[in-house]
C-alpha cells in the first residue's frame, strides 16, 4: 500500500511543483526592474500645469440683502466654506456707522467667485433672499473694497466723529462747499428751463 500511494501522489506532487515555478516565472516577467539612469542622456523638462484663465486672478461678489446681525465677522466665517477669503468689505453709513445692507468679497480664485454668486443667488436667508452677483475686474470701482482710513468704525465711533466739536474754519469750509453745490443746482435748472431761486438754501450768518 505504501509503495502504491506513492507511486500515485508522486507525479501530482511533480506537478504541482512545476505550476508554481511557472507562476513565479510569470509574475517575475511582469515586474519592472529598475534601470540605471544614463548620465550622459538629457533630462526630461517637467512642465507645470498653467492654470486655467479663470483661475488666474480673484474674483469680487456683490452680496445685497443682508439681514441685521450679519456682519464682517459672520460674513468671513460663513463665506469661508467656499475658498479663502481675501478682501471684504461690508457698507456702513459715515454718520451712523450702521450696515447699508450690502457688501464686497473677494475671494482667492475668479472660478470660485462665480461658484459663490451662483449658488447664494435668491438664497433664503434669516427670511431674506441673498442677491449674489459677480463682478469683472474691470467693472469693480476702485474704492469698493476699501473701508475708510483703512478700518471700518463703530456707529458709537461714527457718531463722536461727526458730532465732534467744530471750529469757525471747519464751519466756513463746511458753508463754502454748500454754496457751491447750489450754484451748480442753480446752473442746471437754468438749462432745463425751471425757474427756480436757490439762494433762500443759502446758509446765512
Amino acid at each position: 500500500m505504501y509503495i502504491i500511494s506513492k507511486i500515485q501522489l508522486g507525479p501530482t506532487f511533480r506537478f504541482s511543483k512545476m505550476m508554481k515555478h511557472a507562476f513565479v516565472e510569470r509574475v517575475r516577467s511582469k515586474i519592472k526592474t529598475p534601470t540605471k539612469s544614463d548620465p550622459d542622456k538629457p533630462k526630461k523638462r517637467k512642465f507645470k500645469k498653467k492654470p486655467k484663465e479663470e483661475d488666474c486672478g480673484p474674483g469680487v461678489v456683490y452680496v445685497g440683502h443682508i439681514p441685521h446681525g450679519f456682519y464682517e465677522e459672520e460674513i468671513k466665517q460663513y463665506f469661508s466654506q467656499f475658498g479663502k477669503i481675501l478682501r471684504m468689505r461690508v457698507a456702513r453709513s459715515q454718520k451712523t456707522g450702521n450696515p447699508k445692507g450690502y457688501a464686497f468679497i473677494e475671494f482667492e480664485f475668479e472660478s470660485v467667485a462665480k461658484i459663490v454668486a451662483e449658488t447664494m443667488n435668491n438664497y433664503l436667508f434669516f427670511e431674506k433672499l441673498l442677491k449674489c452677483e459677480f463682478i469683472p475686474a474691470d467693472k469693480l470701482h476702485p474704492t469698493a473694497l476699501k473701508y475708510k482710513n483703512g478700518l471700518f468704525l463703530s456707529s458709537d465711533k461714527n457718531r463722536s466723529v461727526q458730532n465732534r466739536f467744530k471750529d469757525v474754519e471747519a464751519i466756513t469750509k463746511s458753508k463754502n462747499r454748500r454754496i457751491e453745490r447750489l450754484k451748480k443746482l442753480q446752473s442746471f435748472l437754468k438749462e432745463k428751463d425751471i425757474d427756480f431761486d436757490v439762494k433762500s438754501l443759502i446758509p446765512q450768518d
